[in-house]
């Protein structure tokens, strides 16, 4: 074999091992964001009584609680993103933003999301159950979630609820069906913070 075709040989081979070792489409991450601006009003202010709460353990269905991005169709089919993840724990942005809107809205400082330090329990425990957290990209987003507020000792229920949110994406991309699901836990923070308000207020 000739040197020009060694070294054409060699160029292919090289072609070939980049083509095999090149990367495919990154992937993209996302998170849940706590609202931001939030006005207190006298519905859910609970300043000045010296409360604390915590927020979570969430739970979700098991369809849902992957790093991928699960989304449905109309006909209800499970979508799980190779390359739309969620950064972090699902779990635990939801108690955070939860926890954060919620501090806000009650003018509590102390709200704190699952899990705290078990050295100083908070004096009330809000804990959720979702039944469902998707939707269909470019479509509805559904949130369905059951609330329970415990006391101090997490063993007595003292209030509980089930909230249904419906929130539309503005298109199938999925920043805005993530922007969709954002926009549905703020709601739910808001329900959650003015009926437990009603159960605690001095």
């Amino acid at each position: 074999m000739t040197n020009s075709a060694l070294r054409g040989v060699f160029v292919l081979f090289v072609m070939l091992l980049a083509a095999c070792t090149s990367s495919g489409p990154k992937t993209a991450y996302y998170s849940l964001f706590p609202e931001s601006n939030i006005v207190v009003n006298s519905d859910t202010s609970l300043n000045g009584s010296g409360l604390t709460f915590g927020v979570g353990p969430i739970v979700l269905p098991e369809y849902v609680d992957h790093p991928g991005i699960v989304s449905v169709n109309n006909s209800n089919r499970v979508t799980v993103s190779g390359y739309n993840a969620w950064a972090g724990d699902l779990q635990e942005n939801i108690s955070r933003v939860l926890a954060s809107n919620l501090s806000a809205r009650w003018d509590v400082d102390q709200v704190w999301a699952f899990p705290w330090d078990n050295r100083v329990r908070p004096f009330y425990q809000v804990r959720l159950v979702f039944e469902d957290f998707s939707g269909v990209r470019g479509g509805e987003v559904n949130i369905v979630a059951r609330w329970t507020l415990l006391n101090a000792k997490g063993n007595t229920s003292l209030a509980v609820g089930v909230e249904r949110i419906k929130t539309e994406t503005t298109s199938a991309k999925y920043n805005d069906y993530v922007a969709a699901l954002n926009t549905a836990v703020n709601e739910l923070s808001q329900r959650i913070a003015e009926k437990v308000a009603k159960e605690v207020s001095p």
